[in-house]
């Protein structure tokens, strides 16, 4: 599996089910919400065949 960490979620998702796998999402969100932000995968868990990416918003620069 393809380390997705730090991408862009719709990219991490497309690289992941392009590999097979089934991908599920978790919003974490911080203290400071940044509506407008671009979500990031910040965390990815395998469980037999599905893969839960964890993400939160942040700023581009």
């Amino acid at each position: 599996m393809t380390s997705v960490l730090g991408y862009h979620l719709d990219e991490a998702i497309a690289i992941l089910k392009g590999e097979g796998y089934v991908v599920t999402t978790v919003e974490v969100s911080a203290k400071k919400r940044i509506d407008d932000g671009t979500p990031r995968v910040i965390k990815q868990t395998l469980d037999g065949n599905t893969v839960e990416l964890s993400y939160s918003l942040f700023m581009d620069s």
